[in-house]
């Protein structure tokens, strides 16, 4: 049995560069990775219109966007440019239908594209997320 370890100064600098943990670069990348597969799932679930109204130039689908947070947090959402969320959000939910009177006639179910993407992307992002942490981890070992 060994009664010491070989690479010692090596073996340390591994070592502190492991208890550094991930700075914000490796947990942007590991959140941007599960960020960008959750839109690739959502992307196909989101409806389609054939009405294209006047002075429209997104498309629901085209408006999704990830915003970066300084700790390296990603949100995922509808651009604010293309003014889409507020339909996303009346899509997804459902709405009541009013005349011009403030009289509601019917609801309109909503199609729930966003919970559904939630459940079906939940082991997916996380296995995404994991393999760009473990690549991470790699880089610091090697």
């Amino acid at each position: 049995m060994p009664n010491e370890i070989k690479n010692a100064d090596s073996f340390e600098s591994t070592l502190d560069a492991l208890a550094e943990g991930f700075g914000r670069k490796e947990r942007f990348e590991a959140n941007e990775a599960g960020a960008e597969k959750f839109k690739s799932i959502m992307k196909p679930k989101v409806p389609v219109s054939v009405r294209v109204r006047k002075g429209e130039h997104v498309h629901l689908r085209d408006s999704l966007v990830t915003d970066e947070h300084a700790n390296g947090a990603v949100d995922i959402g509808f651009t604010a440019k293309g003014q889409k969320g507020y339909i996303a959000r009346f899509q997804n939910d459902g709405w009541d239908v009013k005349d011009r009177n403030g009289k509601n006639h019917s609801h309109i179910e909503g199609k729930h594209f966003w919970e559904e993407t939630q459940r079906e992307a939940k082991g997916e992002v996380g296995k995404t997320v994991i393999n760009s942490l473990r690549k991470s981890m790699d880089r610091k070992v090697k």
